[in-house]
C-alpha cells in the first residue's frame, strides 16, 4: 500500500495520462464513423431504450444494429392509452417505417440535430407507421426503471421529481427553460455534482460519517444502482466519476493534490466519451466543479454569505465564455439571483423532489414551492435589466477570456490587471460589431417559409419572419413544436442585434408571418409595415402587439443605412397578388423582394416599372410556377436568384419550369435547401457571398 501511494503520488503519471487522453480525443473526433444500415430497411427490430410521450407524439430510442430515434403519431387516444400501458423499457419492438438521415436548420451558428445525434452515434431517425411488440421485457433493471417511471405522475410536481431524480426534462415547460437561461440559473436544472454531492452527504451520515472501505463500496453501490435507472448524460457521468476519484483518494489517504485527481478524471471521461467536449452540459458542469475545487481548497471560510458570493462569482466568471459561445448573452445579476436560488433548490425543491417520490402524499408541499420559486423567476424574467448581448466570435476569442479569467483567479499578483483585461474583452466584445457594421442581406432558412435580414449602418430590417400553420388539434393530441422564431431570435442575438428597426411582412401567410409574435416578445420592433389588404387574424394580433404599425401603399419609400427601398406592388383581394414588393438599391446594386407576388403582379409591374439587370432577385413563392413567368426572368434579368423553401416541402418548390428558366437567363441559384442560410456582404460596395 506504501508503494502504490508513493507511485500514485508522481505528477508525471497523471501529466502523462492526460496527454494520451487529449492525443485519443483529437484522433477519435476525427473518425468519420459509418452507419451500420444501409439506409433502405423498412422493419426493424431493436430493444427499446428510451419512451417519451409528447402529446400524440412517441418518440423512443431504438438499440438494434446501433442506436436509433423513432417517432410515432397516435391517430387516437385509446391507441395512446393503450401503448402507455403495454410499452415499457427492455422490451423488443418490430418496426415498420422510413429511415432517414437527420436534417437541421442550416443556419450560420444554428443547433446542428445531425451533430448532435452523432455523437450519440446514431445516424438515422425513423418514421414508424406501425410496429409490434415482438418479446417483453424480462430484465430485472429494466422492471425497476419502468416501475420508477411509472411511479411519477404527469403533472407540475411530477416534472421537477423527473428532472431532478431522473435527468428527464422533457415535460418541463421551455418557457420556463428559457426564464431559467435569462437568469443564468439553468445550470441548477441538470443533474450535476450539487446533487450528487447531496446524496453522498445523506448517505455519509447514515454510515455516520465513515469513510471506511466498506462504507464507500455500499455509497457507491447505491450511486451506481442509481446512474443504472436515470437518464444518463455527460454531466452526470462527469460527477460520478469526479466523486469515485476524489472518495478514493480520501478514504485511503492517498494525498493526491486536486489538480492530479482533476487531470486523472477529465483523462477517464475522455477515455469513456471523447464526444463529451461538444455538450454543453458537460462544459459547464466541468469548468465551473474543477475551478471551484483548485479555487476553494485551503480556503478559510469568511462566512455563509461571502462563502457563497465568492463560490457564485467564481462560478460566472469561468462560465462566461461557455454562455458567450452559445448564447451571445449573459446576465450579471445571476451573481446574485445564484445567492438565492442555490440554496433554494438545493435546500428545499431538490430534497423535496427526492422526498415526495417516495411519499407522493406530500406534493402539496413541494408544490406551494415550486409555485413560489416559478413566480419569482417570471416575475425577475420579464424584467429587462441586467441582459448583455454579445455577438458571435471567432473561438479564439473564447479561449483568450480564459487566458484572463484563469490568471485573475489563480495568480497572486496582478488580479486587478486581468480583471481590467476581462471587461475590456467584453467591451470589445459588445462595441466591435457596432464600431465596423456591415451592409449585408441574409437570406434565413426557416424550411417552407420566408425571412430575409437586412443590416446597415447599425440599422436592421427582417423581411418576414416564417412561420408554420398550426391546425387545430384535440387537446391530448397537443405537443410543443420546434419554433423557427426561437432560432431567428437566436442568430439575431448571435450578430449581437437586440432591436430591429422595421419588421416588414409581405403578407399575412403564416409561411412569412406567423413568428412575428414570438420575435417581438424577444426582440424590440420599431416599426412594424403591412401590405395594404385587410389584416386578417394573425395580422390583427400582430398590429394590436405593436406600438409603431402602418400598412404600405405602393409609392411609398424609405431607408436602411445605404440601402433604398421603394414599394412597387398593387393592391388586389388575393393575399399573394397583394404580396409586398420591394425594390431596393444599396450602392450602385439593386434587389428586388418578390414575397409571393404571383404573375399577375409581375405583369403590372413590368407594365409600370423600368427594371432590368438587378443584382438579385428574390424568387417570388419560394420557386412556385404561380411565379417567375419566362417574360419576367428575361426582363429582370437577375444575376443572382434567391429561392427559401423548405427540404421535401408538400408543394414541391422550387418547381422545375422555374429553376429551369433561372438557368436558362444565366442566373446563380441559392436555394436554402441546397444551400442553407446565404449571406451578400455589400460593405465596400462589394460583393462577398457567404454560405
Amino acid at each position: 500500500m506504501i508503494k502504490l501511494r508513493k507511485i500514485l503520488l508522481f505528477k508525471s503519471i497523471y501529466i502523462a495520462l492526460f496527454i494520451f487522453s487529449l492525443i485519443y480525443l483529437v484522433i477519435y473526433i476525427n473518425i468519420d464513423f459509418t452507419s451500420k444500415f444501409n439506409g433502405n430497411e423498412r422493419r426493424i427490430t431493436g430493444e427499446v431504450k428510451d419512451i417519451k410521450y409528447q402529446g400524440n407524439k412517441m418518440t423512443l430510442t431504438l438499440k438494434s444494429k446501433e442506436k436509433l430515434i423513432a417517432t410515432y403519431y397516435f391517430d387516437t387516444k385509446t391507441e395512446l392509452n393503450k401503448t402507455k400501458k403495454e410499452l415499457s423499457l427492455g422490451d423488443t419492438l418490430i418496426l415498420e417505417g422510413e429511415l432517414a438521415k437527420p436534417t437541421s436548420s442550416k443556419n450560420f451558428y444554428s443547433f446542428s440535430y445531425p451533430a448532435y445525434l452523432k455523437y450519440r452515434k446514431i445516424f438515422y431517425t425513423m418514421k414508424v407507421s406501425n410496429f409490434y411488440i415482438k418479446f417483453k421485457n424480462s430484465n430485472i433493471l429494466n422492471n425497476i426503471r419502468n416501475s420508477v417511471r411509472n411511479h411519477i405522475s404527469n403533472n407540475k410536481v411530477g416534472s421537477y421529481i423527473k428532472i431532478f431524480f431522473l435527468g428527464d426534462n422533457t415535460s418541463f415547460n421551455t418557457t420556463l427553460e428559457d426564464n431559467f437561461r435569462n437568469l443564468g440559473i439553468s445550470h441548477l436544472f441538470a443533474l450535476s455534482g450539487t446533487q450528487i454531492s447531496f446524496i453522498i452527504a445523506v448517505l455519509n451520515i447514515i454510515c455516520k460519517k465513515s469513510f471506511s472501505v466498506k462504507n464507500m463500496l455500499l455509497i457507491f453501490s447505491i450511486l451506481l444502482l442509481y446512474y443504472l435507472i436515470i437518464d444518463a448524460c455527460a454531466a452526470i457521468d462527469r460527477a460520478l466519476i469526479f466523486s469515485l476519484v476524489f472518495s478514493i483518494n480520501k478514504a485511503f489517504n492517498l494525498e493526491i493534490k486536486p489538480l492530479f485527481l482533476i487531470l486523472l478524471s477529465l483523462s477517464i471521461l475522455i477515455l469513456i466519451n471523447p464526444y463529451y467536449i461538444y455538450d454543453v452540459g458537460f462544459q459547464y458542469s466541468t469548468i465551473i466543479s474543477c475551478t471551484l475545487i483548485l479555487c476553494m481548497q485551503n480556503k478559510k471560510s469568511k462566512g455563509k454569505i461571502i462563502d457563497l458570493l465568492e463560490v457564485s462569482w467564481v462560478s460566472f466568471l469561468v462560465s462566461l465564455p461557455i454562455s458567450l459561445y452559445n448564447f451571445s448573452y449573459i446576465n450579471p445579476l445571476s451573481i446574485i439571483y445564484n445567492l438565492f436560488y442555490v440554496p433554494f433548490i438545493n435546500i428545499i425543491i431538490f430534497p423535496l423532489s427526492i422526498v415526495c417520490f417516495f411519499i407522493p402524499h406530500l406534493s402539496f408541499i413541494l408544490e406551494f414551492f415550486i409555485n413560489i420559486f416559478e413566480s419569482s423567476v417570471t416575475i425577475l424574467s420579464n424584467i429587462d435589466i441586467g441582459y448583455i448581448t454579445l455577438a458571435r466570435f471567432n473561438i479564439i476569442y473564447y479561449l483568450l477570456y480564459y487566458v484572463f479569467i484563469f490568471s485573475y483567479l489563480f495568480l497572486k499578483a496582478k488580479k486587478r490587471l486581468f480583471l481590467l483585461l476581462i471587461l475590456l474583452m467584453v467591451i470589445i466584445h459588445y462595441y466591435y460589431p457596432k464600431l465596423l457594421p456591415k451592409d449585408a442581406l441574409y437570406m434565413i432558412d426557416v424550411g417552407q417559409g420566408d425571412s430575409f435580414l437586412i443590416t446597415s449602418n447599425n440599422k436592421t430590417m427582417l423581411i418576414d419572419t416564417g412561420g408554420v400553420m398550426n391546425y387545430y388539434q384535440e387537446e391530448w393530441m397537443q405537443y410543443e413544436k420546434t419554433s423557427s422564431g426561437k432560432y431567428l431570435v437566436t442568430f439575431l442575438n448571435q450578430l449581437g442585434i437586440t432591436k430591429l428597426d422595421y419588421l416588414i411582412l409581405t403578407h399575412g401567410d403564416y409561411d412569412h408571418a406567423g413568428e412575428a409574435l414570438t420575435i417581438m416578445s424577444e426582440i424590440k420592433v420599431e416599426n412594424v409595415f403591412f401590405n395594404g389588404n385587410e389584416l386578417n387574424s394573425l395580422e390583427k394580433e400582430i398590429w394590436n402587439n405593436s406600438s409603431h404599425h402602418y400598412k404600405l401603399e405602393e409609392g411609398d419609400s424609405f431607408t436602411l443605412g445605404n440601402f433604398n427601398f421603394l414599394v412597387i406592388s398593387n393592391t388586389y383581394k388575393d393575399e399573394n397578388d397583394s404580396s409586398l414588393v420591394l425594390y431596393s438599391t444599396v450602392f450602385d446594386k439593386s434587389i428586388l423582394f418578390m414575397g409571393d407576388a404571383s404573375i399577375k403582379s409581375e405583369e403590372y409591374i413590368l407594365d409600370n416599372y423600368d427594371i432590368s439587370d438587378i443584382t438579385i432577385l428574390k424568387v417570388g413563392h419560394h420557386g412556385s410556377r404561380t411565379s417567375s413567368s419566362e417574360k419576367f426572368i428575361n426582363k429582370v434579368n437577375p444575376t443572382y436568384a434567391l429561392i427559401s423553401a423548405g427540404l421535401n416541402n408538400k408543394f414541391n418548390h422550387p418547381h422545375k419550369e422555374v429553376v429551369e428558366t433561372l438557368i436558362n437567363n444565366g442566373s446563380t441559384i441559392y436555394n436554402t435547401v441546397v444551400n442553407g442560410m446565404v449571406m451578400f456582404d455589400f460593405t465596400s460596395n462589394k460583393i462577398k457571398i457567404y454560405t
